[in-house]
């Protein structure tokens, strides 16, 4: 399939500022670019005195004519920012308060260009995929991850995955197990961690951390090596040993093989569910950064159209009130102390499964004893006891103590511990 021009230009110019990150690109990624189209001609006919460019329903002074009804709902935003179309990109402030926000975060990401807004995490996580990850490409991942990765890597990108197991003997993340599978993979190869996990809540201690980046350099030190960061959970740490950063700040400029992707969004850092804003942020120089986020432009117009300027809008007005560290921080404390309950709970020592590690987060993982089938007994707690939780994969079921009250924590354990015990 031929690659059009404008592609090929941004793929030319890639190759001159960063051959790594030229040379890493997937077939979609190399031909993927921001056409000069309708938004492209929008934007550059903003402010002209007659505009008949976009197909936007306006009073032919650039303000919306939206409907009473839902304006009434809306009333006390400004017009223009709820009802009008977000750029591709998204919108400059939504991207300029998240950029600043990770910049107060750790300082390493003033080197980092801003980033392109998706719809929600998995959108971002999606994109950069798109970019990076092709037909028969190997992703190394450990083996207890968030199955929507299936979705995106295995069947829509048709790619295959190299696992290792999360935990080593001391019960840590397994910095050893993920060394040796990246050597046991030849030339390129793509790499994803997510801290704090989705399904096992745990986050690394701050040592741990700094030896995953090192092996992620090493690994780089003659190939290409992509890392996707799935941050979605960032922030959310219970237990002073473990890191609050995000694995993104040990990786930016460490190496010039090394291509880290960061994604990350409103969902849980804001608790902003419905918003469905997500970003990804290129840990590599701006002026290459800026080219992948033209060539995500190209996926998010062929795609989505456009991702969702109201919800940034909500979400500029958040991390600019002054209340909003105040209100993240009582957040945060409302899932610690039910943390903290589930923690206990979980302290009496039963026969039927093993609590692995947990620190951050939304979730713990339990490994149910041999003869115990995961989604049996998932089945059997919602008909005999009328509790939900999630089996992942035969023999591991994942409880979300985000979405319970600290009092239901325990008859949960309960109603388990008695289906288990007459399964």
């Amino acid at each position: 399939m031929s690659i059009h021009p404008e592609a090929q230009d941004r793929n030319d110019r890639l190759k001159a500022i960063n051959p790594a990150i030229a040379g890493a690109l997937s077939p979609l990624g190399q031909r993927s670019f921001f056409p000069k189209g309708i938004p492209y001609q929008a934007g550059q006919s903003k402010g002209c005195a007659i505009n008949a460019t976009i197909g936007q329903i306006t009073d032919g002074a650039g303000n919306p004519l939206p409907l009473a009804p839902m304006a009434e709902k809306l009333a006390g935003l400004n017009p223009k920012d709820a009802f009008l179309y977000s750029p591709i990109q998204g919108r400059e402030p939504a991207r300029k308060a998240w950029h600043d926000k990770l910049v107060k975060e750790d300082a390493r990401m003033e080197a980092v260009g801003l980033p392109v807004v998706s719809a929600g995490i998995c959108h971002a996580l999606t994109m950069g995929a798109e970019l990076f990850f092709g037909k028969g490409d190997t992703l190394v991942l450990a083996d207890l991850y968030w199955d929507n990765y299936e979705q995106i890597f295995n069947i829509r990108l048709e790619g295959d995955f190299r696992r290792f197991p999360f935990y080593n003997a001391a019960m840590g993340f397994n910095v050893e197990g993920l060394r040796d599978t990246l050597a046991a993979v030849k030339g390129k190869v793509q790499v994803l961690l997510n801290f704090p996990s989705n399904p096992s809540g745990y986050s690394p201690t701050p040592a741990e951390m700094k030896a995953i980046a090192q092996v992620l350099v090493d690994a780089a030190k003659d190939r290409t090596v992509v890392v996707f960061c799935d941050d979605a959970y960032h922030g959310l740490v219970f237990d002073e040993k473990a890191t609050t950063k995000s694995l993104f700040f040990e990786l930016i400029g460490r190496s010039p093989n090394l291509i880290p992707l960061k994604c990350d969004g409103v969902t849980k850092e804001l608790s902003f569910f419905g918003g469905r804003v997500g970003f990804l942020s290129f840990g590599v120089d701006k002026e290459s950064a800026a080219i992948l986020v033209d060539k995500c432009m190209g996926l998010i117009r062929s795609g989505i159209g456009s991702p969702v300027g109201l919800s940034q809008y909500l979400m500029e007005l958040e991390l600019a009130d002054a209340r909003h560290e105040a209100e993240f921080e009582k957040m945060r404390q409302v899932l610690g102390r039910r943390y903290d309950v589930l923690r206990k709970a979980l302290d009496k020592p039963v026969p039927h499964w093993t609590v692995y590690p947990f620190n951050a987060g939304c979730f713990c993982l339990l490994e149910l004893r041999a003869g115990l089938n995961a989604d049996a007994i998932r089945q059997k707690l919602i008909a005999e006891e009328s509790v939900g939780v999630v089996s992942h994969g035969d023999k591991y079921i994942r409880l979300a103590f985000c979405s319970m009250k600290e009092e239901a924590i325990q008859p949960l354990i309960d109603a388990l511990e008695r289906v288990c015990a007459r399964s």
